[in-house]
């Protein structure tokens, strides 16, 4: 399961490239790929080569991050459209008869970069394959119209709909669509729409909204082990930043780190679910629940890629000379004023394509899985039982 946002999907990457091997040498293999927001796109572009060997496919995703650079996934802020925009939401502000803004960023060259890297049409093909170990793979999107979970998934037997969570699944041949849909992050990117399949055609944005770990729809579509890769892990960092009256961007950052919460509090339950089992399989009770073996890497704490963000802007990006040479960057630095502190850089690290940051995610994301690997478990290197911090 893969939850991401941004740029910090090379986190996850990351985590891969050091879990494959062990992994392969075990004979585990990946069938069921679940992605939300970012993870949209490492889940189908995984699903997409699941002909070739994961630790392979992992590579060759670490790469396919190194070359994003801005321009691939969203328009120049010097861009007239740009301009137009900010005229736009100064007349809003102003209360004039304007076109309505519909987000802050325009995200329309992110849908070429992921039919150009990811080749749909060999996600039914690798389905259909025997000899590769795909049975499905689903992207999640939050619906503007219910404000429900929804599971694009392809391949697999479609769940039952769960009312308690509010989730729904739909059978769909995924596309850049669904992907794009899953990592519209509300306001900053604009809301996509959905036209097939018909019966779901309508708006939706970023599937982490309301499910960030997803967790339910892996199990539902048959995982008997997951694999689940976060971006934010609940821990309090040992240096917060200091006590100061929020602003607007500490309030976002703050907002989208709440999702951290959700994916902690989803895997603390599935633990429970599994202390559950081995006590009744003690007592001798029948119970239709069986222990679910689980990996489970985040970043050691909530604002450590916020910390990182922040440091390699203010290396590369925030002198005068940068706005030269990478206009983007340096200006976005600017307007969520990144260099303030780490929850200003959480905030700008959704937005930091920069060969850079990405380099430093993907090692962050290898050194966290090597300390899920060096840490003893249950079931090496699966976790049945115990706390839920790595």
């Amino acid at each position: 399961m893969l939850a991401g946002g941004g740029a910090r999907g090379a986190y996850e990457m990351g985590v891969l490239a050091v879990l494959a091997p062990v992994l392969e040498e075990q004979g585990d293999q990946i069938e069921i790929i679940i992605g939300t927001s970012i993870g949209g796109i490492n889940a189908t572009y995984l699903a997409a080569n699941a002909h070739r060997p994961l630790s392979e496919a992992a590579k060759g995703g670490a790469e396919v991050w190194r070359n994003l650079r801005y321009r691939d996934a969203m328009r120049s802020l010097l861009a007239p459209s740009a301009l137009i925009q900010l005229l736009r939401f100064v007349g809003t502000f102003l209360g004039l008869p304007v076109k309505a803004v519909s987000s802050l960023l325009d995200t329309t060259p992110l849908r070429k970069t992921i039919n150009r890297v990811i080749e749909f049409e060999r996600i039914a093909d690798n389905l259909a394959d025997e000899g590769t170990p795909l049975h499905a793979v689903g992207v999640v999107a939050t619906s503007y119209e219910t404000g429900r979970s929804i599971v694009f998934h392809q391949g697999g037997e479609t769940p039952p709909t769960n009312e308690e969570r509010a989730i729904d699944y739909v059978a769909a041949q995924l596309t850049s669509v669904h992907v794009l849909a899953s990592g519209a992050i509300p306001v900053i990117f604009p809301a996509v729409e959905v036209g097939e399949p018909a019966s779901h055609r309508g708006w939706y944005g970023d599937g982490g909204a309301r499910l960030n770990a997803p967790l339910d729809p892996a199990l539902e579509l048959g995982a008997e082990r997951v694999i689940i890769i976060g971006l934010n892990s609940a821990e309090v960092p040992e240096d917060p930043p200091v006590a100061t009256r929020p602003d607007l961007f500490d309030g976002a950052a703050s907002l989208l780190g709440v999702l951290a919460d959700q994916l902690t509090s989803d895997v603390a339950t599935l633990t429970a679910i599994n202390e559950a089992v081995e006590q009744d399989d003690d007592t001798g009770e029948a119970d239709s629940h069986k222990k679910v073996p689980y990996i489970f890497v985040v970043p050691s704490d909530r604002m450590r890629i916020g910390r990182i963000a922040l440091d390699v802007y203010a290396r590369h990006y925030q002198s005068g000379r940068a706005i030269l040479r990478f206009p983007n960057l340096a200006l976005l630095g600017r307007i969520t004023d990144a260099a303030r502190n780490s929850m200003h850089g959480e905030l700008y690290s959704y937005l930091f394509l920069a060969r850079e940051f990405i380099d430093e995610l993907i090692e962050l994301g290898r050194a966290d899985a090597q300390r899920w690997l060096d840490t003893e478990h249950d079931q090496w290197p699966w976790r049945l039982e115990g706390p839920t911090e790595v």
